[in-house]
């Protein structure tokens, strides 16, 4: 009869083990499922505001403002004609802005630009910095290669120095559209340029004859 006690006993308390883990179990449960939402939460909401600044940049670049670019891009824009070539560009090529979305588009799911070793940069690099989106401008770097000495070099009417080599390195530049002058005594040649997208290095090739 008291083995029969002890058995009963013994397979209560088992059942009430069982009882007592199942709350548990549901605690754990509850606690993974939640975790899972709220990073997709996280996650979602980021990928939500990345679209809202983009949208909002691409919308400053087709009007233009230069109040809100000044906010956006992480350069220093002191002069409006510093974004000049860049809306001159887009004036001529409004393809260039879906162009730009795509890229930054792409940078939310890969961002593999490494700054000053990727040959090819992104037109504008999306970055964020205390909490905040910024996008800062390719640099482009010219070079003027010609035989001729002594000649004026002005790029988009600016003088920029003199050729006193075969390759010279006039300056960098953001993306837009450039007007390069090789001007001497005798002659002016004029080339135009496209900074958008591409090789980061560009030389520009003048005839001496």
């Amino acid at each position: 009869m008291n083995e029969k006690g002890g058995l009963q006993k013994e397979a209560m308390t088992r059942s009430e083990r069982r009882k007592q883990k199942r709350p548990f179990v549901f605690v754990c449960l509850l606690f993974v499922v939640s975790a899972c939402v709220v990073g997709a939460w996280g996650v979602a909401k980021q990928e939500t505001s990345e679209q809202k600044v983009i949208e909002q940049f691409i919308a400053a670049l087709r009007q233009e403002d230069m109040h809100a670019l000044k906010q956006f891009i992480d350069a220093p824009l002191e002069k409006e004609v510093s974004l000049s070539p860049l809306f001159a560009y887009l004036r001529k090529h409004p393809e260039g802005y879906d162009q730009i979305k795509k890229e930054l588009a792409q940078q939310k799911d890969d961002r593999v630009y490494i700054k000053g070793l990727t040959s090819t940069p992104p037109i504008f690099l999306m970055k964020l910095s205390q909490g905040i989106y910024k996008f800062e401008p390719a640099l482009y770097h010219v070079y003027v290669q010609t035989n001729e000495q002594g000649a004026r070099i002005l790029i988009n009417d600016t003088y920029v120095g003199e050729t006193n080599a075969s390759l010279v390195k006039v300056g960098e530049y953001v993306p837009g559209l450039y007007e390069v002058k090789m001007v001497t005594d005798e002659r002016e040649q004029t080339k135009q340029i496209s900074l958008f997208g591409g090789e980061r290095i560009r030389i520009v090739r003048f005839d001496s004859n």
